[in-house]
């Protein structure tokens, strides 16, 4: 498909989808085939993954034989990318709403990626509630999703395999060991907000992003090495 045929697929795909949506979500949908066009080297199948992610919410199940994601336990996880504008929607609510999860980009991490496939992803935003999937970024699919998905967690036996205890957003924690860094951003290489003392206290929001919790200090929100954290 070359750019000419491309971009009227854009402008075909756009009119269909923008007379069921609404005002704010055609703005967004704007933006986000404006980012498409900006950073991405782009594909007719890569364009339809944006146009599924505004105009439908697809639920399915993680393939049988295929294991769930890694180092998520009790949350939810999304795979996303830096220029998909309902990818960032759907963290918006689930910060909001106090919902854990982990957010993974399938743009520049292979592993990710990889991940995404095999638990069959075709387009972002794509959630994963423990064995349930869901393509979009419905707010309501959201937490209808989510509220199955406690249910099923709670009938789990305390001591089921692959069963641990779990964080909850608004759980105190405190480091390991003096001197754990508090980053302004999910990043290891952001600025630092803060570094914790042994007796510092923070509270954990809900949130992992790369092996670091969000987690608010005494100045202000930030991201600490989960693996440094614990509770009290």
């Amino acid at each position: 498909m070359n750019t000419q045929q491309l971009r009227l697929f854009v402008l075909v795909g756009a009119s269909c989808i923008l007379v069921a949506t609404t005002t704010a979500q055609a703005q967004d949908f704007g933006r986000m085939v404006g980012d498409f066009f900006k950073n991405k080297t782009f594909s007719s199948q890569d364009l339809s993954s944006v146009i599924r992610s505004v105009s439908e919410v697809t639920l399915g199940q993680v393939p049988n034989g295929t294991a769930p994601p890694q180092d998520a336990t009790g949350k939810v996880v999304l795979y996303s990318t830096t220029w998909c504008g309902f990818c960032k929607k759907a963290v918006s609510h689930m910060q909001q709403k106090g919902i854990p999860f982990v957010e993974r980009d399938v743009e520049h991490d292979a592993t990710s990626k990889a991940e995404f496939s095999q638990l069959g992803g075709k387009g972002v935003p794509f959630l994963v509630f423990g064995r349930k999937t869901m393509q979009g970024a419905s707010p309501e699919a959201i937490d209808k999703n989510y509220a199955e998905f406690q249910r099923t967690l709670a009938a789990q036996p305390v001591n089921a395999p692959g069963t641990s205890v779990n964080l909850a957003a608004g759980d105190t924690l405190i480091g390991k060991i003096s001197g754990v860094k508090v980053y302004e951003q999910p990043s290891k290489t952001a600025p630092k907000l803060m570094q914790l003392s042994k007796t510092d206290e923070v509270v954990y929001m809900g949130d992992e992003r790369d092996g670091l919790y969000r987690v608010t200090t005494a100045k202000g929100e930030g991201w600490a090495d989960k693996l440094l954290l614990k509770k009290p």
